[in-house]
Parts: structure tokens; sequence; C-alpha cells
């Protein structure tokens, strides 16, 4: 999925996949579902969750609201985005704000109801419902409040994203058993006999995710050329413009990286990648099962091959390294 932007009202579809790329973005921040959810409650009254919405879509009026939040007035937010180098319509500089000014700006001012710091607030299991009014008075202290709509909200988008809360324990599985197979030498690179023992780069990388719990083999192994269609119809999410492929910076353990019709490996953490290169021979086929070399699936550095994309499972709650600039897709008004 991508960011869905422009001045208008997005439709339930459209702000699915949006509040999905939040859930993404705050999650891998160590946000609680609960209290992600009561935000995306929050947003979805102010905003529809479309970060290029202007209040009561008056476009370019910086005295009124503008955004997630609909910080008002506008240059609240625009201002400090132009200064840090992002669009006033980048969702990751307005994620990022939320995330890391909120607290030191004075946004979130803790009341009596709601007595809990902004830390606090992000790391909550108190219900959506409870979350989605602390953050209505604690940070958004709206004009038009409609409080109990907030509240229903909340609770819609944690029922739709609960689907993806297990994100930590699939990527950590897919990772171990990727490791797992680069370790054991009776497990080569083969592009004719690709689903056991012997795996190529991209089998090697469905097969992680499917024995995780993903359907990253709909009824075959894609190759690197399929690969990008089926593991976002799988879940994923595609984070590429979040991501230094240079140097590697803003990537998270269970990345996939791909470039169609070529290769493909595993972030792993830590600077390093997992993957199935060649086998033996210098070729692509008919060497011995098994890995003759020890490098044939292996553990090694991070290098740019170069990419054309990263891939991200949601939910994972690992920590970046660091942020970039988030993808989007933009929709004129």
């Amino acid at each position: 999925m991508a960011w869905t932007i422009g001045n208008y009202y997005l439709s339930e579809s459209q702000m699915q996949g949006n509040a999905l790329e939040v859930y993404a973005f705050f999650s891998s921040r160590g946000w609680s579902l609960n209290a992600v959810a009561g935000m995306l409650g929050n947003m979805e009254s102010e905003s529809s969750i479309n970060p290029g919405i202007w209040q009561s879509l008056n476009y370019g009026n910086y005295s009124g609201g503008y955004g997630l939040a609909q910080w008002t007035p506008a240059t609240n937010y625009t201002r400090w985005a132009e200064n840090n180098g992002y669009s006033i319509t980048s969702p990751e500089g307005q994620m990022t704000w939320i995330d890391k000014r909120t607290a030191t700006t004075g946004q979130w001012i803790r009341t009596s109801s709601y007595d809990l710091s902004f830390d606090e607030f992000k790391t909550s299991t108190q219900s959506p419902e409870w979350l989605a009014s602390a953050f209505l008075k604690n940070f958004e202290r709206a004009g038009v409040e409609v409080e109990s709509e907030r509240r229903s909200q909340a609770r819609k988008w944690y029922n739709y994203l609960e689907q993806y809360a297990g994100g930590a324990q699939i990527i950590e599985d897919a990772v171990e058993w990727a490791i797992g197979i680069a370790r054991d030498d009776s497990h080569g690179y083969d592009q004719a006999n690709r689903d056991g023992p012997d795996y190529d780069c991209s089998s090697l990388m469905c097969w992680a995710y499917s024995n995780a719990g993903l359907n990253t083999r709909p009824g075959y192994t894609p190759a690197t050329g399929t690969m990008y269609d089926v593991f976002i119809a799988a879940g994923f999410l595609d984070v590429t413009s979040q991501v230094s492929l240079s140097d590697g910076e803003g990537l998270v353990r269970g990345d996939v990286l791909l470039t169609p019709g070529s290769h493909t490996e595993m972030y792993i953490g830590n600077g390093q990648l997992v993957g199935a290169s060649i086998n033996e021979i210098g070729g692509t086929t008919g060497g011995q099962t098994g890995d003759q070399t020890g490098d044939e699936i292996h553990v090694h550095g991070y290098y740019n091959y170069p990419w054309t994309y990263v891939l991200r499972y949601p939910g994972g709650g690992a920590v970046p390294e660091p942020e970039g600039v988030y993808l989007l897709r933009w929709i004129p008004a």
C-alpha cells in the first residue's frame, strides 16, 4: 500500500491504506496498537487521515487547520516542516512531529481526567476508546469534539489493525528461518530446484515469510519479477523512500530488499543481510545439493545491489536506523 494524499476527504478504503501506514510508522517506534487506534479515531474526524487536507478544503489557508492532526494555525506545523527538509504534505514529517515534538512543544497538556504524559500515552494499553478521549482532551482540544464518534472510530481502527498486531512474531519467525537456512550447509543455491533443500534468492524470501504464516507462495513460488505484487498482496508496505539505499539507513529487521528481475535479500539488523547468491560452480543451476562453499546462502554486511524496493511487514516494533522520507502517492484535488 501507499499513501493517498490530496485536498479532499478520503473514502473508507483510502483511509484504511493510510491507517496501515500510520500503524507501521508508530508501531515501529514503540507505540501500542491501542494508542495508535486512539489517535486514528481523532485523525479520522480531523482530516479523514489525509496528510494533504486543509480545513474546510480551503487550500492554502495557513490561518486554518492542516494535515493529519489539523494543526491550527497550519503554520504551527508547516514552518517546522519547511525548516527541517520536509514537504508540508509529507506524512513522514507530520508523524515525526507527532512522535518527537508533541511533548517538547507543549502540544500535550495532561488533564485531570486523562492524567498521563505523552510518553505514557504512546505505550498505554488502556482501551482505544479511553485513549481516543485522552488524545482529544490532551492533544487536539478540538472546537467541535464529537467525542463519542472519535471513540467509536478508535475501536474500528483497533479492530482493523489487530490483524497486523502479530507482525513482530511473523517477522522474527521469517528472519530466524532464513538465518537457520544460511547456517545449515545442507541448503545451497539452485534456480532449477529452488523449493528445498536448495533455494534461489527469491524462493528463500518467499519461503521465509510463507513459513511464518503469510501468503507469499500463492500456489507457486514467485521469482523476483513478480515478488513485489505478491508481497504487497500479503500485507507488506513499500517503504523504499523511508530508507537510504546507499548505506541502509532506515532499514529494520525483516525488511525485504528487491530488484525485480534480478535479486532480493533480507535485512536482519546490525547492518547485515541474509540471502542466496550463486551456486558453487559459478552459475545458477547444475551444482551439487547443499552449500559447497559456505557462501551460496549466507549472512553478510549490507550493500546496495543496487536495490529498487524495500518491502516491510507492519507491526514489527523494530526501531529504524534512523528515519528518512516516507513513500506517498499524491492525488490532485
